[in-house]
């Protein structure tokens, strides 16, 4: 996991997996040839090309075989892959889970998240600049952090953990991943008291009662505020696409 710098423009502070917005570099077809045993033409291919694009970006960390570690030089990642003749390990992947901003909020964005094993022998150089930690940690462990206040760890980010936290290793959660639908999440908020955001998840007690409410930036504020008060650490929903 790497954890965002303080002057981050998007949840600053935050620990989380390693990943960003789908720039049109990632759609470009010679880029995307470099996504070694991918399918041609699939849709998730410029969210898998983002996805490699950005683990070199913020940790320095080239998911090819073998795996290497060298940060990010001027010309960029796909420019170094195409001189070097590098290419990315997309065959290992898998793409589990979908996760979409709920409607309340007014910059939303669609995340894929993708699993790919790594030997922990590889060790990552975060930028610095947008990212200035990084550190294999156990789910487990991660969550622990999170709950005793020593992380800040975003609402998606930990579902996920607890997700992987249910499996024995990292083989067992891609095998059983690579055989079963991609499960797409899109929470619903509630207002509770005091003005406080509840985030309801799909099949949870009050979820099918609550609509897809229309943006509310009003709403947002009050909750910040209300977190604030309680001095609890508020992380910021969205920006853009990721």
């Amino acid at each position: 996991m790497v954890r965002r710098s303080s002057s981050a423009r998007f949840m600053a502070g935050a620990w989380v997996f390693p990943g960003g917005a789908v720039d049109p570099e990632d759609h470009d077809p010679e880029n995307l040839a470099l996504l070694d045993g991918f399918p041609v033409g699939s849709e998730n291919g410029p969210w898998l090309a983002a996805a490699f694009r950005e683990v070199v970006e913020e940790t320095g960390i080239w998911l090819t075989r073998p795996p290497r570690v060298e940060p990010l030089n001027d010309i960029g990642v796909f420019a170094t892959a195409h001189r070097q003749g590098r290419a990315f390990a997309a065959d290992a992947a898998v793409y589990f889970a979908n996760w979409v901003t709920p409607s309340m909020v007014p910059v939303r964005f669609d995340a894929r998240f993708f699993i790919v094993a790594i030997e922990d022998r590889v060790v990552p150089h975060p930028d610095g600049l947008e990212i200035d930690a990084a550190e294999y940690v156990a789910p487990t462990e991660a969550l622990r952090r999170a709950a005793a206040g020593e992380w800040l760890v975003p609402f998606p980010t930990q579902r996920t953990l607890h997700d992987l936290a249910g499996f024995r290793s990292v083989p067992a959660a891609l095998e059983e991943w690579r055989h079963r639908p991609v499960v797409r999440v899109q929470p619903r908020l509630r207002v509770g008291d005091g003005g406080a955001l509840e985030v309801v998840m799909p099949g949870e007690p009050g979820f099918d009662e609550l609509e897809d409410a229309g943006p509310d930036p009003e709403a947002l504020a009050q909750a910040a505020r209300v977190a604030a008060g309680n001095g609890s650490p508020v992380v910021e929903v969205a920006r853009g696409e990721d």
